[in-house]
């Protein structure tokens, strides 16, 4: 099992390009709950129909979000990986709308609105439907709603760190 446990870790961490002693600890103290986290996954970076880029804006939003600055490290990284222009990925981090290409910013300002949760998303989801379809909303939403968990599982075991202590690395993988 710790064999596992290590593996995953080793893996996740050459992946990601972070540290990811979290993993360590939930399958050292719970590993039917670690199994069932790695069944979570698949479902975190679900991607039918939506652009990689638009993903990657709204996981950053979100990550920003949940102040946990490794969380918006790798979230950058993966946003890297996809081969997203370092300098939009800096506009969706500072919020720069006018630096950032119109679909970026209409779902920055959607994943913004369904943050805050005082209803400016609405305008958003209605242009994201009339643009792009339903399809394209629900993995956004998805998207958003699963970025959360993993700053959340690491806050409450004790790793995560404000955003305001991380130095977010834009340098594409080498």
């Amino acid at each position: 099992m710790k064999a596992l446990v290590r593996r995953v870790q080793r893996e996740t961490e050459r992946k990601l390009r972070v540290p990811a002693d979290y993993l360590g600890r939930l399958g050292d103290t719970s590993f039917s709950g670690f199994l069932k986290f790695l069944m979570f996954l698949p479902v975190s970076q679900h991607r039918r129909e939506t652009r990689s880029a638009l993903l990657s804006a709204v996981r950053i939003v979100a990550t920003q979000h949940e102040d946990c600055g490794p969380c918006v490290q790798i979230a950058v990284n993966v946003a890297l990986d996809t081969r997203l222009d370092p300098a939009v990925i800096r506009s969706v981090l500072d919020r720069n709308h006018g630096e950032m290409p119109p679909d970026v910013s209409l779902v920055v300002r959607f994943a913004d609105g369904v943050l805050s949760k005082d209803g400016s998303e609405d305008p958003a989801r209605e242009e994201i439907v009339s643009r792009f379809g339903a399809t394209v909303l629900s993995e956004l939403s998805l998207a958003i709603a699963t970025a959360r968990v993993f700053p959340t599982l690491k806050r409450g075991l004790g790793y995560a760190q404000s955003c305001s202590v991380v130095k977010v690395d834009l340098e594409p993988r080498r």
